[in-house]
């Protein structure tokens, strides 16, 4: 039988292992969208050597309020005020040394970067739809002069093919994925 005391142990360890969970997906969340929030910052500071400093300042942040996030909403969302918020204060001392933004522009400035990322992460997906369309061959060159880094006449050394030629495949393949790209954020109403 459970006593009024062990109902409070227990119901102590469920918040527990619940504050636990949310803390777990919350530092998933931070891992996953650290690049956004570096390119955010980037876009944002004016001094590049900053954002390193401030970002681990929202990690920490993101971290000690990881109870305020609400599973299942939209993390960057709450991620990017806070990254605001921070960006906009370190803004405001570069004020009292020299250089003052004025609210506005600030506002307008974050604005901008968002939307810039937004339609970064529309073109990625776009990217990676048209990836799978390639054929195997196809995206082994990518890889192979993109991903590896290797140079044409290294490639066409390894696979047996004049360099001239596999020049230009690859160039139909970056014609052909831009097509893709294209096509699909035109579908979807992002064209450029």
């Amino acid at each position: 039988m459970l006593t009024p005391h062990r109902m409070t142990t227990s119901a102590a360890w469920r918040g527990r292992m619940a504050e636990d969970a949310d803390r777990t997906l919350v530092v998933t969340e931070i891992a996953r969208h650290q690049a956004r929030l570096r390119g955010f910052l980037r876009c944002l500071l004016v001094r590049p050597s900053d954002v390193d400093d401030l970002l681990q300042e929202i990690n920490t942040v993101l971290w000690q309020k990881a109870g305020d996030f609400v599973p299942g909403t939209d993390f960057w969302a709450w991620a990017s005020q806070v990254a605001r918020y921070k960006a906009f204060n370190q803004i405001r001392r570069y004020g009292r040394e020299r250089l003052v933004f004025d609210d506005t522009l600030l506002e307008q400035l974050a604005e901008a970067a968002s939307a810039k990322l937004r339609d970064l992460d529309r073109r990625r997906a776009a990217l990676g739809t048209c990836l799978e369309k390639l054929s195997p061959p196809q995206r082994q060159l990518l890889e192979l002069r993109y991903a590896a880094g290797q140079s044409v006449e290294a490639i066409s050394q390894s696979i047996g093919r004049p360099a001239g030629s596999l020049r230009q495949t690859l160039y139909r393949i970056r014609a052909a994925l831009q097509s893709c790209i294209e096509g699909r954020l035109a579908m979807a109403g992002d064209a450029p």
